[in-house]
């Protein structure tokens, strides 16, 4: 009986995929095949890379988040990506898909051709920058002659993919669905993520557009002045009170959370008639995507609804 993990994306909320494979391995039960968008694809080739769940937990504790943002004049997104695909790159040991240890499918969509990409074959940890690349925030990602973008736009919790690689018995874990009928998720708290992020990404356009206005040509004790003024005139903090007054509306969170939206409806719309023999829903109870800082928190969330659903498992693979 051959079992399928299919892991969907959510940006921080995907560390609950941790927690869902910490259970997994407690009763001794483990993945024949696994499937993953955005974030449930780092997880997903971290495990298949041999990374043990407890791991997985470690690296991301001592993840150094703001550090792995490479920031950029946004022409197609705010941020590369190559400072990502490099940390991933290093955790799996540069491995190809045939190196891993369990079959792994990374899903992310081509904006050429206008459709679904399956990547299972070549370098993983480029096939993960793909899928991870949301519109507007990462750049696309170009492999071949094709560029693409996250995976969630087109299949934001792949169970199809993973039945199709051979799985009798599928678990799909949806992020984006209440877990407790009727009860409403409260507002996420403003993460010190987002506020660090905007912050980042200000002080990155004003070093540019200050190198841009001051050439190196000129006299440097006229460079010095002029950076003095530039400095005393426009710095992060002013810029950002500038920009939002009172309120801050950071950009990079605008953008996410619209995407956000986009894909919850779309992994809802899709998960509704999902035939799926394991269907786990973490309750989130207020943490936001982008508390990449509550690790714990996350990877209890999926450790309780993966032991929600752990008898219901063993039935089905019993039964199948």
């Amino acid at each position: 009986m051959k079992l399928g993990l299919a892991l969907g994306g959510g940006s921080a909320r995907g560390l609950s995929h941790i927690g869902v494979l910490k259970v997994l391995h407690k009763h001794k039960i483990y993945p024949d095949y696994i499937a993953g968008t955005s974030m449930g694809a780092v997880i997903g080739a971290l495990y298949c890379a041999d990374h043990t769940p407890k791991e997985m937990e470690d690296i991301a504790k001592s993840t150094k988040w703001r550090k792995i943002v490479d920031f950029k004049i946004p022409k197609a997104g705010f941020i590369e990506g190559d400072l990502v695909e490099r940390k991933i790159r290093r955790l799996i040991v540069n491995k190809d898909f045939s190196e891993l240890s369990i079959p792994l499918c990374v899903v992310a969509y081509n904006i050429d051709l206008h459709e679904k990409a399956i990547f299972s074959k070549g370098s993983v940890s480029k096939a993960i920058r793909a899928s991870m690349s949301i519109p507007g925030i990462f750049a696309p990602t170009k492999i071949g002659k094709y560029n693409y973008i996250d995976g969630g736009v087109i299949d934001p919790t792949p169970f199809e993919v993973v039945k199709e690689m051979g799985a009798d018995v599928v678990i799909a874990v949806d992020l984006f669905s209440k877990s407790m009928k009727g009860v409403e998720e409260p507002v996420a708290k403003e993460s010190t993520f987002i506020t660090n992020l905007t912050e980042k990404f200000i002080f990155q356009e004003l070093l540019n557009i200050k190198n841009y206005l001051i050439p190196t040509r000129w006299p440097k004790f006229i460079q010095k002045l002029l950076k003095w003024t530039f400095d005393k005139l426009l710095y992060p903090a002013k810029v950002l009170k500038m920009i939002a007054g009172k309120e801050m509306f950071p950009i990079v969170k605008v953008m996410n959370e619209t995407m956000g939206v986009l894909i919850s409806n779309l992994a809802k719309e899709k998960m509704k008639n999902a035939k799926v023999d394991v269907k786990v829903i973490p309750h989130f109870q207020g943490l936001g995507w982008a508390d990449l800082d509550k690790v714990e928190e996350f990877v209890k969330v999926g450790e309780e609804a993966m032991e929600m659903k752990i008898s219901r498992l063993k039935k089905s693979l019993r039964m199948k």
